[in-house]
């Protein structure tokens, strides 16, 4: 994060280009144009707020990212709606986007670990596996699961923010080993982790995203609705609809802000494009890693800066491949993957458009192929030939539809944020309360949901703050 010198010299590298910054004016200055920012733009306008949104890419969703131009029009980021996003659904509601019901398509994995594959059937046979006993009898995916609490400690969805539940704000390694799991199962647990190890994540952060997802499958069961559903022709034409209900010109794209300012009477942000919004309040969606290179005046309240600069992302690239014939079918074996190479695991997944299906490849933790430094190219190569060693049914099957790296995009650099051991207890949710005229929002800022539904919540939860200073 950049201080005060550094804030200055943003702003006269920009005044000397060209011949200077170019001001406007509006009410709110929303920074980001995913869901989050969307949510709180469109929600303001509706107070009869003036706002502008300022996009640092050149598209619409952030993470919501859907492939139009690519084999099937592949999901690179979020793919589906869960049953508790219930802001996702009203607004895709609104917007008459038509929701359809996630298929049925099979959910276990073929295994592929210490040179072997195999199914969770015969793993509890074979002389690779390390237990004894019961554990024998409990699939490498599941291990986690297996010493996981039963009941989940927590209440509800906003327990993990309660003193009571201080304690379990500890290293999930430490906590995984009290809870009984030997240390023959943690690498396996840690096998699709985005972190570089399980002691980098809190338990408590953990076992709240957990609840967060039972009770998604629970509300699910009790409407007899479907668990997760999809938008046909792409969840982009979600966003891409939200930031079309808003007045024309709002949103800017290619408007990479720089810095942000403010006194008692507004907030001034600039882009490295030479532009200067003026507003009474700004909105920020912009995601941790990113937003340390972005210069405040006055600086951040030290608590508040300490949390932006160390509450970590995940790491991920995700390699899509179009399955051109069903390899599944030639070697009998399920066409989910779970394994110890680099490609960690795998999940077959409906093409949006209908055309057929993808195969995603999800590359995460200290495995994560963005550490080496390859091409899309090279790194699709890698995928294909890793793929046939470990499956070979997969050879001449499949094809490399898309890839998109979080952990090396300039503009998110990771994939969503997760709390390290302690993070909790020491800033609470500190980033989801207003620093004078600015307003933090994002997935990273939710209380009570997580994925696409937390990025609405808290577009949401900004929006309103804003809306009630200014009635």
């Amino acid at each position: 994060m950049l201080d005060r010198r550094s804030f200055l010299g943003a702003a006269g590298a920009l005044a000397l280009a060209g011949c200077g910054p170019r001001e406007e004016r509006s009410d709110v200055v929303v920074i980001g144009a995913g869901l989050a920012g969307l949510n709180a733009a469109r929600l303001l306008e509706a107070t009869g707020a003036r706002v502008i949104v300022l996009e640092a890419g050149p598209r619409i969703g952030g993470r919501v990212d859907t492939r139009k131009d690519a084999p099937g029009s592949p999901e690179l980021g979020a793919a589906d709606i869960g049953a508790l996003y219930a802001r996702v659904l009203d607004t895709a509601a609104s917007l008459q986007i038509e929701l359809a019901a996630w298929p049925q398509l099979p959910s276990a994995y073929s295994y592929h670990y210490a040179g072997r594959t195999f199914t969770a059937a015969e793993w509890p046979t074979l002389d690779i596996n390390p237990f004894a006993n019961e554990l024998r009898n409990v699939a490498p995916s599941a291990l986690g699961q297996r010493f996981a609490p039963q009941p989940n400690p927590l209440p509800d969805a906003g327990a993990w923010l309660q003193e009571e539940f201080a304690a379990l704000d500890i290293p999930y390694g430490k906590y995984l080993a009290e809870a009984g799991a030997p240390a023959a199962a943690l690498p396996l647990i840690g096998v699709g982790q985005q972190l570089a190890t399980l002691d980098a994540e809190s338990a408590l952060w953990r076992l709240r995203n957990s609840k967060i997802g039972a009770l998604g499958m629970a509300a699910a069961m009790q409407a007899r609705q479907p668990a997760r559903r999809y938008v046909p022709g792409g969840l982009a034409r979600l966003p891409e609809a939200m930031a079309g209900s808003l007045q024309e010109g709002v949103v800017r794209l290619n408007q990479r802000v720089v810095a942000i300012g403010q006194d008692a009477r507004g907030v001034t942000v600039r882009t490295a494009s030479g532009t200067t919004v003026r507003a009474a309040f700004a909105v920020c969606t912009i995601p941790l890693p990113v937003l340390r290179q972005v210069a405040f005046d006055p600086p951040l309240p030290a608590l508040v800066g300490e949390a932006v600069a160390t509450i970590p992302y995940g790491a991920a690239t995700s390699v899509v491949l179009h399955v051109e014939q069903p390899y599944w079918e030639a070697d009998g074996l399920p066409p989910n993957l779970w394994t110890d190479s680099p490609l960690q695991r795998g999940f077959l997944n409906p093409s949006p458009v209908g055309e057929g299906h993808h195969l995603w490849i999800f590359s995460t933790g200290a495995a994560d192929l963005a550490a080496r430094g390859w091409t899309d190219a090279e790194t699709g190569e890698y995928v294909l030939q890793e793929l046939k060693r470990i499956r070979p049914s997969t050879a001449g099957r499949v094809s490399v539809a898309a890839i998109r790296s979080f952990t090396r995009d300039p503009l998110v650099l990771g994939t969503y944020a997760h709390r390290a051991p302690g993070q909790i207890r020491r800033f609470g949710n500190i980033l989801s309360q207003p620093v004078g005229r600015l307003l933090f929002a994002g997935e990273h800022t939710a209380d009570l949901a997580s994925g696409m539904e937390a990025a609405m919540e808290s577009g949401e939860r900004a929006a309103l703050a804003i809306a009630t200073q200014r009635s």
